[in-house]
């Protein structure tokens, strides 16, 4: 019997109810026999869809031999129960020599998550490429479970099929779960302690790497999803207590499971998965017959799809049936393994090879499970078939830890490799996969796992790890390269699988029988990658190690050494703050940069110090550093130098107040013909240059009284910094788009924003733009009534305060103030004053005449300075507030006559805060 997840199905007057098996017609409730139900349901599961009609009796008789005879006495009675071809109307629809169809229209009732209808819920899902045979009634009951069990594993021997099941499982429930569905492959692990950050990976969440957990677990606590935790054998314990901390965490949260072996955590529901279905060991059927069960089924389907001409006969039966797949226990791998030789072989040569592989393994360990022995077997029986150089080269291929070309294969194989390579794919040794128009090859994990025990008992390993390594340098280079050019869409889609390889190659590089220099150098070169998956507290663990074997080995590099502290340098400050570490790590970069006579090298350093100088709010450092880049720039001819030089002279001019040079920099690049792609020096600056830029702009937009396209622009610079890592969208957040929408007033947008932002920040491990979020977070929570600024711990960070000081009046404290009055922020000063003067009012005594001019007379400073920086923005500002002070002192013509030519001069912005303000007070003066 089966069932289905589906509240009920509705088909023209009928409605059927899958859990409770119960079919009306209209009101009124229809008989139907039990093979006719499950036939029906067997339908509408696969509606729009010819369902074959071995699979239809597979499924309704799992456990008999039926013929066709049988199967369309059923389905007339289910025909004549549901009227069909009365008054013209079909439901079941026959196709000669394949199958049947539910084509009619159909309908699905229930209570979906609200906002999710016709929305398919987000996975990550393997896409299946042959269909999932004998597991119709496993599948159902699984699905069932799933609606009142949060944790199910799926045990049994390796090639038995576990993944497939899962894959084919979480693909039918995906709609029940709002957040959808996350598949995390364990198999490229090595240790333990990489599990949590498989998950993270999976998840696109960044995470500390020596504390995951807690990220993880503040991130999927309010989520309802499904996570699918693949080939848990080899890290158990670490894979049982991520689901168990997962399921205690999480209480939306469910987990799917596959391992050779339990997880053994309370709350576990345990499937161990049996073989494919197998005809009873009495009786050896007719051909047809045994096409209904499911091992022969996909040992046959197998077969045809290697050799066209096959054709099981009922001669061959005993053959099939008791010489292969009985022996080879029904295990899905196994079968397609042998399968794969038919064409070489044909079936009795086929037995007799596979009865000699048998014989020679029937003494296996005691300790090893009887399964995994006999899935030892086959891989040994096919290895066996190979040739010497087929057998090298497979061992080679097992260093692999995700797919790969061609031209890979050769590397690390160090031979050419195109015919062996084709040849192992025949033998289903190795699996080819299509992408973005490339082919990729991939070994199966028991195939990898077997070919590298062999690897490693063969002596050769370590060459083959080495030219492994030297593979993945050059790719690595590559990878870096195709960034600055390609379409970042297009470059994950190619890349970012390879984050597994290269993470195997820089581990054994660091390894006991490694190399520290290539370790050096592939960890440098594995920056871009890392960065632009938003690895940024993983990938600043490796850099530490690299700089501590570096210092261990006594390896004389200075320029790795500066590039790995420069990248130390970034990677500290966003995942850990303004530190001493971090200010240290820039400044050794520095110095080791100043000492060589490489300009991209010195370059590179000098855009590092102007980062630092700009986040410790010391615009009189970053000048100076400017001043340093210009010098290289005049000395040489280098395009993509003077682009950087002019978008640092941009954020520059903009500090100091002057609006309108920052706008026509950042206009300058943009607009340039090498200023559309990623810009030399953009690893190290992390930020993508054009959101940079797009987001100096809008606030120069805004400064020059220009709001509504300040704020279409910084919409399109948080647009665009959702390409990129996760630290270019945070800059556009936290440093442009937030302080726009709130000086235009939209405190919905900038809360929006906000949230953005802190997930955003929280996901990808980025601490210093997390306080930024928190920041922000206080803010839009206290609204104006707020004394006194509640500042996150962040306190010592001042261009943090420049910022929140233009925000609120209370964020505009003595500190703020100071700065102003000692000229370290020009550019906040005229807002920063108008603050203050607004504070001091609003706490002058009743009739306080001397203490309100003193407010005037700061106002009209802050005016003056607003005129001089030529920043409409902050002049309607200041006009505003001098002119309400101004008609509180009874001088109403004269603030009128203040204010109204400042309010003309906006031509946009009507329904902006600070523009209903000022019309608000004209009306009231005139």
């Amino acid at each position: 019997m089966i069932n289905s997840p589906v509240p009920a199905y509705v088909f023209g007057p009928f409605r059927l109810l899958p859990l409770e098996r119960l079919l009306f017609e209209g009101d009124r409730a229809l008989r139907l026999g039990s093979r006719a139900m499950d036939l029906l349901l067997a339908l509408l599961e696969r509606a729009g869809d010819i369902v074959d009609k071995h699979e239809l009796v597979t499924i309704v008789w799992p456990h008999a031999v039926v013929d066709d005879a049988t199967l369309r006495v059923h389905l007339a009675a289910l025909r004549k129960a549901l009227g069909d071809g009365r008054d013209g109307q079909r439901y079941i629809t026959t196709i000669p020599g394949r199958g049947y169809g539910f084509l009619a229209p159909l309908a699905h009732t229930g209570r979906p998550a609200p906002g999710t209808a016709g929305v398919e819920p987000r996975h990550n899902l393997p896409v299946m490429l042959t269909r999932m045979l004998g597991r119709a009634e496993v599948l159902q009951t699984m699905a069932n479970q799933l609606l009142q069990l949060r944790l199910l594993c799926v045990t049994g021997p390796g090639g038995i099929g576990k993944t497939t099941l899962a894959v084919v499982l979480a693909t039918r429930v995906l709609r029940r779960y709002a957040d959808g569905v996350c598949f995390v492959d364990l198999s490229p692990l090595d240790e333990g302690r990489l599990v949590a950050l498989a998950l993270a990976t999976a998840l696109g969440v960044a995470v500390p790497a020596g504390e995951a957990m807690p990220v993880l677990l503040a991130y999927l606590r309010p989520r309802h999803m499904l996570i699918v935790l693949d080939n848990c054998e080899h890290v158990i314990g670490a894979a049982g207590a991520l689901a168990d901390a997962l399921l205690k965490g999480a209480p939306l949260l469910h987990v799917l499971a596959t391992s050779r072996e339990p997880l053994r955590i309370t709350s576990e529901q345990l499937l161990r998965l049996p073989a494919l279905e197998l005809p009873p060991a009495d009786a050896v059927p007719d051909a047809a017959a045994a096409r209904h069960f499911a091992a022969v089924q996909l040992f046959c389907e197998r077969c045809a799809a290697v050799d066209d001409a096959f054709v099981l006969a009922d001669a061959d039966v005993p053959v099939v049936v008791v010489e292969i797949c009985r022996r080879l226990d029904g295990i899905p791998l196994a079968l397609e393994l042998a399968a794969g030789r038919i064409g070489h072989f044909g079936l009795h040569e086929l037995r007799r090879q596979l009865d000699d592989r048998f014989r020679l393994l029937t003494r296996g360990a005691r300790n090893m499970p009887l399964r995994h022995q006999t899935l030892r077997a086959t891989l040994d029986w096919s290895y066996g078939l190979l040739d010497a150089q087929e057998r090298q080269v497979l061992q080679a291929l097992s260093v692999f830890k995700s797919r790969f070309r061609l031209k890979s294969a050769s590397a690390v194989a160090g031979c050419e490799v195109f015919d062996t390579l084709a040849d192992l794919a025949a033998k289903s040794l190795v699996s080819i996969e299509f992408c973005c128009q490339h082919v990729y090859y991939r070994l199966l994990d028991t195939t990898r796992a077997y070919a590298a025990a062999l690897l490693s008992a063969s002596g050769g390993a370590g060459a083959v790890l080495l030219r492994h390594a030297r593979h993945c340098l050059t790719l690595a280079g590559r990878i870096a390269a195709d960034w600055e050019s390609m379409p970042p869409a297009q470059w994950s889609a190619r890349y970012c699988r390879h984050v597994d390889d290269l993470r195997a190659a820089i581990d054994w590089a660091f390894g006991e029988e490694g190399d520290v220099a290539l370790g050096v150098a592939l960890t440098l070169a594995a920056q871009t990658l890392f960065y632009q998956l938003s690895l940024m507290d993983e990938y600043r663990v490796r850099v530490e190690r690299a700089l501590e074997r570096m210092a261990t080995h006594a390896v004389e590099d200075p320029d790795s050494e500066m590039q790995l502290y420069a990248s130390l340098a970034h990677l500290l400050l966003h995942t850990q703050g303004v530190t001493g570490t971090m200010l240290r790590s820039f400044q050794c970069g520095y110095a080791l940069a100043m000492r060589t006579d490489d300009d991209s090298r010195r370059a590179e350093a000098i855009c590092g110090m102007w980062i630092c100088s700009l986040t410790m709010a010391d615009f009189q450092g970053a000048d100076n550093y400017v001043a340093q880049l210009a010098v290289l720039c005049a000395a040489g001819d280098d395009t993509t130098m003077r682009l950087v030089l002019a978008r640092m002279r941009s954020a520059g001019e903009y500090l100091r107040g002057r609006y309108a040079q920052s706008a026509a920099l950042a206009r300058m690049v943009l607009a340039h013909p090498e200023g559309a792609g990623q810009l030399g020096f953009n690893n190290a600056l992390l930020a993508d240059h054009q959101v940079c830029l797009r987001g100096t702009l809008a606030r120069c937009l805004w400064m020059q009284g220009r709001p509504d396209d300040a704020l279409a622009l910084a919409r399109e610079a948080v647009t665009v910094g959702f390409e990129h890592n996760g630290v270019t969208l945070c800059v556009a957040l936290a440093i442009n788009a937030i302080p726009v929408a709130l000086w235009c007033g939209q405190r919905g947008l900038a809360y929006a924003w906000t949230c953005l932002l802190c997930e955003h920040a929280a996901r990808y491990g980025l601490l210093y733009w997390s306080a930024w979020g928190a920041a922000y977070q206080r803010l839009l929570d206290a609204g104006e009534a707020m004394t006194e600024f509640p500042w996150p711990s962040v306190r010592s960070w001042p261009i943090q305060i420049d910022l929140m000081a233009t925000l609120h009046d209370a964020a505009a404290d003595s500190q703020a103030l100071r700065r102003v009055r000692t000229g370290q922020a020009p550019w906040s000063a005229p807002e920063v004053l108008r603050r203050d003067a607004h504070h001091r009012w609003r706490a002058l005594a009743q009739g306080d005449a001397a203490g309100l001019d003193a407010v005037r007379v700061q106002l009209e400073e802050a005016l003056q300075l607003a005129r001089g920086q030529q920043a409409p923005g902050w002049e309607l500002r200041c006009a505003t507030s001098l002119a309400a002070v101004m008609q509180a002192q009874g001088c109403g013509a004269a603030a009128h006559a203040l204010l109204a030519p400042v309010h003309a001069g906006y031509l946009q912005g009507g329904d902006t805060t600070d523009v209903m303000a000022a019309a608000a007070l004209l009306a009231q003066l005139a």
